[in-house]
């Protein structure tokens, strides 16, 4: 192993201990905690799509919003952000981590985002999200999901934190979903510039900065987000 880093064995594998910035502690989740863009200066725990057997189905799905997939452009790019999104997904769905291995995020931080490039894949990784976010009290979380069938099960089990904001995303361009589920807040939705203009859609995501904005990491009324096509 390198010099002076600190690896953790987790399933038989090694994963080097880091302190996000945005943390009190070291843990071998990884914290994205350097985003641009719209999530400039949110920090975000997130999986690899290219890892994930759901997500790489629809990307198959010419009319689904996957098969554009801006996730698989950044990680293909940012190579040791790839690794990180790799590792995090393997370490998630191996096994449910002790509350001493997961992050624990400053008194400074109010919201968080769970699943900026990829989704959730196996209820042990929906149960160790939930472990997450019910050891941060102090955060709103906005968990976005294609898979709510797969949370549902841990939120019966061990009830829905106060803390997070369940958002469902539609897989479909311009198709705005009912929730499939209790446990969802709001439904987010992509449409293009043609459906807009055609059906007068009132865009209200303007997708320039989230931190500022945070419809989606608040309960309100408010249950559609809808954000233009890039």
């Amino acid at each position: 192993m390198a010099s002076g880093k600190q690896f953790e064995t987790w399933c038989g594998k090694p994963y080097e201990m880091k302190k996000s910035k945005f943390s009190e502690n070291k843990s071998i989740m990884h914290i994205s905690d350097n985003m641009s863009g719209k999530m400039h200066d949110i920090p975000s725990v997130s999986t690899s799509c290219m890892c994930n057997p759901i997500c790489k189905a629809r990307m198959k799905n010419g009319n689904s919003i996957c098969a554009s997939c801006f996730a698989v452009a950044t990680i293909n790019h940012y190579k040791t952000l790839g690794v990180a999104m790799e590792n995090n997904y393997e370490l998630l769905n191996a096994d449910v981590l002790p509350f001493e291995m997961l992050p624990n995020l400053k008194k400074t931080v109010e919201i968080t985002r769970i699943e900026s490039f990829g989704d959730v894949a196996s209820e042990t990784q929906a149960e160790n999200y939930h472990r997450f976010i019910t050891k941060n009290p102090h955060v709103m979380f906005a968990w976005w999901s294609k898979n709510m069938k797969i949370i549902e099960p841990i939120f019966n089990r061990l009830g829905k934190p106060s803390n997070v904001v369940m958002i469902e995303s539609s897989p479909m361009v311009n198709v705005e979903i009912k929730p499939s589920s209790w446990i969802v807040d709001k439904v987010f939705t992509v449409f293009d510039d043609e459906y807009i203009k055609a059906h007068n859609v009132e865009i209200n995501c303007g997708a320039r900065d989230c931190n500022t904005c945070r419809r989606c990491y608040k309960k309100s009324t408010e249950k559609s987000v809808k954000e233009r096509l890039k």
